[in-house]
């Protein structure tokens, strides 16, 4: 099913489509670095050839999809970006390293600073949904798993076994998708007010106004001049957070908060590299740079969802909630088990 569903996918993806974020090429080589990097930590599920293989076609599906009605982008374009100021806050008003913990607060404080939240953009939430989301399907999984072989009836393992094989395929499909949003958070130009040419505030070093600068970078330069190994050279290491007790809103805003943070420093070296010329001439130096950020994007989607794993072990599933551990451990048993 998986195969047939990425080769569905890879169809479409010879269909014209616009050039956004960080373009088809950029978004399917972070998402596959990512998934060929997953550690061994992770179930063997989301490491497999094809589960790669659809994360990888999965990453740019939310720029495929664009254009799929009014309500549809209105609602959902601001997603894909941030127009942070030169001070690393949005508008003034929100400050990347104290990211209010929710999109609603997030609306609440711009708008009683007259700002909207759908101008200034808002891809912390997407990041942080979709995380939070990859969390709980990891939740199920686990509990799909043990039930499929330690349910008291042969009826209710077969079941469990059934739902734990259509929750893989949710996995992957969630991960796919949401890898769009976090590989946006590595773009600079997706986290600037200077997202298309030098736009508001001083301009000292007197740096591009051109509109063309942004598609340049994400989608000409990187297609033409970036290489999956050039990204595969800029993955950090991978070192396991094992958290002992669910991560609180606050410690998911914070991660969030500091990788934004990085993409916001990056926006003004990106300007002096096109200054210099350098991403005209694919100068060592430009095609580096568009590396590193790919790069970050690769890292921090594969820390992401390694660390969604681990936390999942402290989540909980079903109403009313029963403790993941509490299933692993045999103390309690789900309600309906065996209906």
């Amino acid at each position: 099913m998986i195969k047939r569903f990425i080769a569905t996918l890879a169809l479409a993806s010879l269909l014209p489509a616009p050039a956004f974020a960080w373009g088809y090429t950029g978004h399917t080589y972070i998402s596959r670095v990512a998934a060929e990097h997953f550690p061994a930590e992770l179930p063997a599920f989301v490491r497999s050839k094809a589960a790669v293989d659809m994360v990888a076609t999965l990453g740019p599906e939310e720029d495929r999809i664009k254009g799929a009605g009014q309500s549809w982008d209105d609602d959902n374009d601001p997603g894909h970006f941030l127009d942070v100021d030169d001070n690393l806050s949005v508008y003034g008003v929100v400050k990347l390293t104290a990211l209010p913990p929710s999109m609603e607060a997030y609306v609440r404080a711009l708008e009683a600073a007259h700002t909207d939240p759908y101008k200034a953009g808002f891809v912390p939430y997407s990041i942080m949904d979709g995380w939070e989301r990859v969390r709980k399907d990891f939740a199920i999984w686990r509990v799909d798993d043990y039930l499929a072989s330690h349910a008291l009836t042969d009826a209710a393992k077969a079941r469990f076994a059934a739902d734990r094989a259509l929750r893989e395929t949710l996995t992957l499909r969630d991960i796919g998708v949401w890898s769009h949003f976090v590989a946006d958070g590595s773009q600079p130009l997706h986290i600037t007010i200077h997202f298309n040419g030098w736009g508001p505030g001083p301009d000292p070093k007197g740096y591009s106004t051109s509109h063309h600068i942004h598609s340049m970078f994400e989608s000409e330069f990187v297609s033409a001049h970036v290489t999956m190994g050039d990204v595969v050279k800029h993955l950090s290491p991978f070192t396991p957070a094992n958290p002992h007790a669910l991560l609180s809103q606050t410690d998911i805003a914070s991660i969030v908060g500091g990788y934004l943070s990085a993409s916001a420093l990056a926006v003004g070296p990106l300007y002096d590299i096109e200054k210099a010329g350098g991403f005209a001439a694919a100068t060592p130096a430009a095609v580096d740079f568009a590396a590193t950020q790919l790069g970050r994007g690769a890292t921090m989607l594969r820390d992401l969802v390694a660390l969604a794993w681990e936390d999942s072990a402290n989540e909980s599933v079903g109403y009313p909630p029963i403790a993941v551990r509490d299933v692993l451990s045999g103390k309690v048993v789900p309600p309906n088990d065996g209906q």
